[in-house]
């Protein structure tokens, strides 16, 4: 499971996130309560999960709670952060561990490390699900934030590096092109941690057919 970055968590006691009374919880403690935070936000949502169901499963008081955070909002932005800190170094480890010198293997290898062989928990899945689906129709909105932006960018490396090599047709756009395999991969990554799972097989099947089979000349 994602652990916290403690430099991370002293930021966001600057930004007024998290109290410092938090940053100062034993490790093991602040963790817990984040766990919690996202196993329960993806289960009931932002509007359905109450503080005091939080405190409950998390093991604290109600009045050490509103020590640590300000309100049940800041919770909430603490545990997209902290996700999404963690993704974040997830793409880039999964960047220098592909090898291959063509496209549709570096497009497959990251695939398969999001979905396949991904690091993420049945909780972080849903937790995923929701701060890229769900939430957006809850009552906070954290503005600005896009969890699917990392490997967005490695995404358009890559197609353009199969633009270069003849692998994908040069007289497509290729920032479009990229854009659109993003959208296609994102999608199916909120399909696949979503409670409606699809067959893995057959979604890499179709994923390297439609970009290679599906836009090569």
């Amino acid at each position: 499971m994602a652990l916290l970055d403690e430099n991370l968590v002293g930021e966001l006691v600057r930004k007024g996130i998290v109290a410092d009374t938090f940053r100062r919880l034993p490790s093991d403690k602040k963790n817990r309560i984040y766990q919690t935070a996202i196993r329960l936000f993806a289960e009931y949502g932002y509007d359905g999960l109450s503080i005091d169901l939080l405190c409950k499963k998390a093991g604290i008081s109600k009045g050490s709670f509103f020590q640590y955070f300000p309100s049940k909002s800041h919770l909430l932005e603490f545990a997209v952060l902290i996700f999404d800190n963690y993704l974040e170094r997830w793409v880039a480890e999964v960047k220098a561990q592909e090898s291959s010198p063509l496209a549709r293997g570096r497009l497959l290898y990251l695939y398969q490390a999001l979905v396949v062989k991904s690091k993420l928990y049945e909780s972080e899945e849903r937790f995923y699900h929701f701060v890229t689906s769900a939430m957006h129709h809850s009552a906070v909105a954290i503005e600005g934030l896009d969890l699917e932006r990392h490997f967005h960018g490695y995404v358009a490396e890559i197609i353009k590096r199969g633009e270069q090599t003849g692998e994908i047709r040069g007289d497509f756009d290729i920032d479009l092109t990229s854009h659109l395999v993003s959208l296609i991969i994102g999608a199916l990554l909120n399909r696949q941690y979503a409670d409606s799972k699809m067959a893995r097989h057959r979604t890499e099947e179709y994923l390297i057919s439609f970009l290679f089979d599906g836009i090569k000349e």
